[in-house]
């Protein structure tokens, strides 16, 4: 019911109308027992004043005199120092009028109300009907109808009053547990605020001054979110020397590799080239030398090449969802420094039947060419699933778009022999032909790339 209010001000807003509502809701229910003890004491006036009427009237109805009944009646309506009668009736038993004294407009008919009820109040008329059976006797009834509009005026004007002094001292009441609470949520506030820019960017220490100005109960709070900060600085700076490392360690195996494999072929090379020198007048000792060196050249560009695409460090271990969370801090600092924001959505289960290293360098790779590709203030995203037992991973920018050559040959799945290339792109296009998987890539100058990428969950396991 409250999610369109920022949660800072729920608590705030929330006992503010709490207390208004209980203030109301107290005065209504004071106001319900105020109007019961009302009616209960104009209940008691009433029958105070046919005691004295059915004591002056008893002889005149047990003698039948009609005519003393209606003088005594009239004697009543000449006194209106007190209460003021608007009409006087008297009923025999069975229900017949005897006597009547007062104003005509007012109805007698015993049968629906007045003389079944000892008391009612005609709100709308302003008169308390009260009644009396003069016992012991025949039953005879007498009803007198008094004035109660003064009373009930009255009461409604105080009712009005009440009901405007306890909405304003509600209001008040309310508007003060706002103000309150909202100063006592201060330090709330400023977390939530400061989370949120965090959000967006490398999170910033609360000022000193902020802290000193803080209570002292608040202060450790403030002290432990300056050491979040600080261990997540830490901890970004560690994943950017780690990303360097990692980055240097693998250039140094494939460089070590490739010196390793390239240092055989060079003593038949050597070889060559000496006989050339010492032997070249003879065609079949020249033809011979420069076949071997033609074929050595060819043998080591295809072990450079081949090692740059199928190289593996060996026991390499399977693809987790802890390898997905590495790929996000190795991807940050990158990120950071091009001020760009990165989605993660990965649905994957915890271990996958692929090797790591060759994913982990493809989604890199991708991920920091988004990156670069992004302006300030765009969104880089990696979505992760696994569909018809093939991993899916879709890389997402916000730039201007990849190089059509670039696209045509990620998709086609082969660099050219010759020409421009990135070094990157060789990387990806080689890992995932190791790896037998597939790109398809879906670019728009103005919103950016989109790369899907799936791989068979058994290449490389």
């Amino acid at each position: 019911m409250l999610s369109w209010i920022p949660p800072t001000l729920r608590l705030p807003l929330a006992a503010g109308l709490i207390i208004f509502v209980v203030a109301v809701g107290t005065t209504q229910v004071a106001l319900r027992f105020e109007a019961r003890e009302a009616e209960s004491q104009v209940r008691r006036v009433g029958q105070v004043y046919l005691d004295g009427l059915v004591t002056a009237a008893r002889p005149a109805l047990e003698a039948g005199d009609l005519a003393e009944l209606s003088r005594l009646f009239a004697l009543a309506f000449a006194e209106q120092r007190g209460i003021s009668e608007r009409a006087l009736f008297a009923f025999d038993p069975e229900g017949g009028l005897l006597a009547r004294v007062g104003d005509p407009a007012l109805r007698h008919d015993p049968a629906p109300g007045p003389l079944r009820e000892a008391f009612r109040i005609d709100a709308q008329a302003g008169v308390a009907w009260v009644s009396r059976r003069v016992e012991p006797g025949p039953g005879f009834v007498l009803l007198a109808a008094l004035d109660f509009r003064d009373v009930l005026d009255a009461r409604r004007r105080l009712v009005i009053a009440v009901v405007l002094v306890d909405l304003v001292i509600a209001a008040a009441c309310a508007l003060l547990a706002y103000g309150l609470l909202n100063r006592l949520n201060r330090p709330v506030v400023t977390m939530v605020r400061e989370l949120e820019a965090a959000s967006a960017g490398v999170p910033a220490p609360l000022p000193e001054a902020t802290i000193a100005a803080a209570d002292a109960r608040i202060r450790p709070i403030y002290g432990a979110f300056n050491r979040m900060v600080g261990a997540m600085r830490e901890r970004e700076q560690l994943a950017a020397e780690l990303a360097e490392k990692e980055q240097a360690a693998a250039l140094g195996r494939l460089a070590a590799t490739i010196a390793h494999e390239v240092r055989n072929p060079l003593g038949g090379l050597a070889t060559a080239v000496s006989t050339i020198r010492r032997f070249g007048a003879d065609a079949e000792v020249r033809t011979e030398s420069l076949g071997l060196l033609e074929r050595g050249i060819e043998t080591l560009d295809r072990l450079v090449t081949s090692t740059l695409n199928l190289y593996r460090p060996e026991q390499e271990r399977r693809l987790t969802r802890t390898d997905f969370e590495d790929l996000e801090r190795l991807v940050r600092p990158a990120a950071e420094k091009h001020g760009v924001a990165l989605e993660w959505d990965i649905a994957v289960p915890a271990s996958l039947a692929l090797g790591a290293v060759g994913v982990r360098q493809v989604l890199l790779n991708l991920l920091l060419n988004a990156c670069a590709a992004s302006p300030a203030g765009g969104r880089v995203g990696l979505a992760a699933r696994v569909e018809d037992g093939a991993l899916v991973c879709i890389v997402t920018d916000q730039g201007g778009g990849m190089d059509p050559r670039n696209a045509e040959w990620l998709e086609a799945g082969r660099m050219p022999a010759s020409g421009s290339r990135r070094l990157g792109m060789d990387v990806v296009v080689s890992m995932l032909g190791s790896l037998a998987g597939r790109a398809s890539v879906a670019s728009d100058p103005a919103h950016g790339t989109t790369i899907r990428v799936a791989i068979p969950l058994e290449a490389g396991a």
